[in-house]
């Protein structure tokens, strides 16, 4: 039983380090030379605020994304500010969990960002709670470079954001 268990413990990690080149019939994962990362429209409820995170397939080629985007803020000169993310549902949208999306040349998976616009302990609560992030850094799920998006909005909560799986279908 326990050689049972350890193959299929091994073969879920096998499937996992593969990129599941043999579940996309030999699509490649996208890496982030394939991609743009843009927002789009603002919205807000009850003290939080939210924006739908896209990363579209610029490349000549179908790739595949699965997982979560990590997500980072900077400021005006791009000097990295101060964020914690969490991968989990948002205030305004369920976690659809991660899945495999294949993207054509010009399509796009979505992420469902969340903040707080309330300050956190120990934030300004005259003013705004911490400094503008002009930039939202975005790194596509598996990589370690990172795409900019021009974003202009105040984290509260010393940074604290949530982030969606991707999806193939915008929910905003």
């Amino acid at each position: 039983m326990v050689a049972l268990v350890g193959s299929l413990v091994a073969g879920t990690f096998l499937f996992a380090g593969s990129e599941s080149f043999a579940a996309t019939g030999g699509i490649p994962r996208c890496h982030t030379g394939d991609l743009r990362a843009s927002l789009g429209r603002f919205g807000v409820g009850l003290g939080n605020a939210t924006t739908e995170v896209s990363l579209r397939n610029r490349s000549d080629h179908q790739c595949f994304v699965y997982g979560y985007p990590g997500i980072g803020l900077e400021d005006s000169r791009h000097h990295e500010q101060r964020s914690r993310l969490t991968w989990s549902v948002t205030y305004f949208q369920l976690d659809p969990r991660p899945h495999l999306i294949v993207l054509s040349p010009g399509r796009r998976a979505y992420s469902n960002l969340a903040w707080s616009e309330n300050p956190g302990p120990g934030e300004n609560v005259r003013g705004p709670c911490e400094p503008v992030s002009v930039w939202l850094e975005v790194t596509p799920p598996d990589e370690r470079e990172h795409l900019l998006a021009r974003f202009g909005q105040h984290i509260c909560a010393h940074g604290r954001l949530f982030a969606t799986a991707l999806s193939s279908k915008p929910r905003m």
